[in-house]
This record gives C-alpha cells, sequence and structure tokens, in this order.
C-alpha cells in the first residue's frame, strides 16, 4: 500500500547533453531534500528511456494533500539551492498532478510499473477492478489516485509543446515484478475498463524503478532537511 493518503505523480524529460546530470542531482540532492520535509514518506524515480517524450516518471509518497502547502515544500520550491535552479531551465515536458488516494492494494515495490491516465466520468467502476489486477501474473500492488479538490480536476502538460493532450481526472498505477508482468497488467486494465484505444502516450505505459528513497534506513531522510527548519 501506498504511505499516505495522497501522492505527487510527475512526469518530465530533461535537455539530453544534461541527462547524466540530471540522474546525478535527481538521486543525491533534488529528491532527498524534498522527501525530507515534513509530510513526505518517499519517492520513487522511474525511466522508460524508449520514449521519446516523458522518459521520466517520479511518484511522492506524502501524508495528505495539505503537504503542498507546508511551509517547508514552499521552501524548497521557491528557494531552490544553486544546483537545483541551474537544472530548472532544461526542463522539458513537464506534467504534474497532486492526487487524493482513492484506493490502495498490496505490498511491497516492483521493479516496474504500468501508468494509466483516465478520465473518471466514463469509467466509474476503477476502484472495483483493482482487487482483480492484483490477481494478475507478477502485480504487487494497485493503486488509484483522483485530483484534489479545490484544483484543476484535469491535466494538460505543462510545457511550450503544442501537441494536443487528452485530459484526465484519475491515476491508475499498477506495480509489478519486471516490465513484461506490467505491461500484461496494463493490458488488463485497458481491457477491464475499456480504454483499449487510448494511446501509448505517458499516461498509458510502462516505466522501470531507477531510484528509491529512503532506503532501509528512514532516519537518511533527516540528514537532507535544511538548517532554517525546525528539529523533526
Amino acid at each position: 500500500m501506498l504511505a499516505g493518503q495522497a501522492f505527487l505523480a510527475l512526469w518530465n524529460d530533461i535537455a539530453p547533453h544534461r541527462e547524466r546530470e540530471y540522474d546525478r542531482w535527481h538521486t543525491t540532492e533534488h529528491v532527498p531534500e524534498r522527501v525530507a520535509v515534513t509530510g513526505f514518506h518517499g519517492a520513487r524515480r522511474y525511466v522508460n528511456r524508449n520514449r521519446a517524450k516523458h522518459r521520466y516518471f517520479t511518484l511522492y509518497e506524502v501524508a495528505s494533500l495539505e503537504t503542498f502547502q507546508h511551509s517547508e515544500y514552499l521552501d524548497v520550491v521557491q528557494q531552490p539551492t544553486p544546483w537545483s535552479a541551474s537544472m530548472r531551465p532544461d526542463f522539458r515536458n513537464l506534467v504534474r498532478a497532486t492526487c487524493r488516494v482513492n484506493a490502495s492494494r498490496g505490498d511491497g515495490i516492483g521493479a516496474a510499473i504500468a501508468v494509466l491516465c483516465h478520465e473518471n466520468a466514463a469509467i466509474p467502476g476503477a476502484v472495483d477492478a483493482i482487487a482483480a489486477l492484483l490477481d494478475g501474473p507478477g502485480v504487487v500492488a494497485a493503486h488509484l489516485g483522483e485530483g484534489s479538490a479545490g484544483s484543476s480536476a484535469r491535466w494538460s502538460q505543462a510545457s511550450a509543446d503544442t501537441t494536443p493532450q487528452r485530459e484526465w481526472d484519475r491515476v491508475l498505477l499498477i506495480e509489478a515484478l519486471d516490465r513484461a508482468c506490467a505491461s500484461t497488467a496494463l493490458a488488463d486494465a485497458q481491457r477491464v475498463l475499456g480504454l483499449e484505444s487510448l494511446p501509448p502516450d505517458f499516461g498509458c505505459d510502462v516505466y522501470d524503478l531507477a531510484f528509491v528513497f529512503p532506503g532501509h534506513d528512514s532516519t537518511a531522510r533527516g540528514a537532507h532537511r535544511r538548517a532554517t527548519w525546525p528539529a523533526s
């Protein structure tokens, strides 16, 4: 099950000449600093290098949607470190969605994750479908997030790309043992929910796990808290 009652799903690319630096920055500074914020429980970075766009997918598990209004979170967003500030201009194809956890089933973290973004109005039975998905080969967990109240219920690509983007207000995540199992689970979910015609965009694809923070030592979060924050 996911830790907490909300999550942040984020897709992006980075300028090709900074990709190796991005992996290092995201691993050693960006994710640890974010997860050090009160209310953040953990983060995972996924990658699909076969994609031309939206190669990176990051999932942050948080206590609640109110976490994104916490003074510590606003501090890291509004007062970036010099390294973070230097990375921002080279981000590409950013999509960001804050979600309330509608359902979360299963244990552990899979090596691959299937992502299926859809409109709830068209398929109100998505929660009921999660139990059936857990019986699929290699599936270890499934989670459903819904748009947060008081914010836009639908998200589109937040970038200079003018390619039309389909609308969605739910994020279904299926964790599996490997890419093959995740791909099978994604196809099963599309069939069960009547979404076989969805294009293979960032919201209908499989990503491989690259990094998890914190690892077995949860106290690692404290080492990345800013000196101006209260002791945690």
